[in-house]
């Protein structure tokens, strides 16, 4: 099989692009281990409010560019985003539930890198980075000028064993 994603990787640079963006390809390991240190240096709370501000922020950006790139609307951009980013490698999302009148939804995610490379323990709920890709994608359909008006919880984590999944509920 073959990636889902059209990469495109200039002559002259060796940038590789991905609907427009430059993307980097890298070992999972590599980016685990580096977010572990940061983790570990940081502390969890503090690394996971860093985190989710800025990924939420790459969220967003990633949002206004496929608008821009592929005139999607809102909802289908959202949907596309958790798409691009199962065929990227971080794991298959799921939308399970997605109420945009009710601004609230439910995400799913299975094969997560971190939940993977983390192994079974029990109690832990190693997949909170994607709470801030959660609420950058749902800020941004809904036109949120702050994501931090978006709530995301990772509910449960396939590393914990009770799940073969990891779960996040999210609500503005």
């Amino acid at each position: 099989m073959q990636p889902a994603v059209p990469i495109d990787v200039d002559d002259t640079s060796g940038i590789w692009r991905t609907d427009g963006l430059p993307m980097v390809y890298l070992p999972r390991h590599f980016l685990v281990n580096n977010h572990l240190a940061v983790e570990a240096a940081l502390g969890r709370e503090a690394y996971r409010a860093i985190l989710r501000a800025s990924t939420a922020k790459s969220a967003i950006e990633w949002c206004e560019a496929q608008v821009r790139v592929k005139g999607l609307d809102p909802e289908a951009t959202f949907r596309h985003y958790f798409q691009r980013l199962s065929q990227r490698g971080w794991g298959q999302f799921s939308i399970d539930v997605l109420d945009v009148a009710k601004r609230r939804g439910s995400i799913s995610l299975k094969n997560s890198i971190f939940a993977l490379e983390a192994g079974q323990q029990r109690e832990q709920r190693v997949c909170y980075m994607f709470e801030g890709f959660v609420t950058g994608a749902f800020s941004f359909l809904l036109g949120l000028a702050d994501s931090t008006q978006v709530e995301c919880e990772e509910t449960y984590c396939a590393c914990d064993g009770r799940q073969g999944h990891c779960r996040f509920d999210f609500a503005a």
